[in-house]
């Protein structure tokens, strides 16, 4: 486990933020672990995480969402918007990425949770939350329902408490 400096919340081996304060955890050499602390701890920051991410996962990727808890890669549709949340039998309408298999019900994570829309014209990535019971949030920043909210390289998206993190190709940042 790690321990965050800041509020002393405890995370798995892997995290890259702390899911109480959204401090960042770096890794060090000698692997102890630390946190950046921001002074106004806001989005947006231009900070390259990119040493923080294993170097693999940015080969030949367009988009990635990454799991930290299992330390895996999300598969994700190759097309321009895709819905995440998870299948039940006899469900009508089926997200497009399905996140049952990490056990998203007991995270809280709605049948249809959200919508990521890839706009190419702009190099932008957006998500918009569903109405979902649990709400979504990045960073630690609730987004409000149907609303188009940004993603950025190194964010933490949550879906309910399940945490993903984002990581962009450089084109995209």
């Amino acid at each position: 486990m790690i321990t965050c400096k800041l509020c002393s919340s405890q995370e798995y081996h892997g995290a890259f933020f702390c899911s109480e304060c959204g401090s960042q955890l770096v890794l060090l050499t000698d692997k102890n672990v630390d946190t950046l602390v921001y002074p106004s701890q806001a989005r947006g920051l231009e900070i390259d995480i990119s040493n923080t991410i294993p170097k693999k996962l940015l080969e030949n990727k367009t988009f990635i969402l990454y799991y930290p808890e299992l330390e895996e890669v999300i598969p994700i549709p190759e097309q321009n918007e895709f819905t995440i949340g998870r299948k039940e039998e006899g469900q009508v309408i089926t997200p497009d990425v399905d996140l049952n298999t990490y056990e998203a019900y007991d995270k809280g994570v709605s049948r249809l949770h959200a919508t990521i829309r890839i706009n190419p014209e702009n190099n932008k990535i957006h998500v918009i939350d569903l109405g979902s019971a649990n709400g979504s949030s990045i960073n630690g920043f609730e987004i409000p329902a149907n609303s188009e909210v940004p993603l950025n390289h190194g964010d933490v998206l949550s879906l309910g408490k399940f945490n993903m993190k984002v990581i962009l190709p450089k084109e995209l940042k």
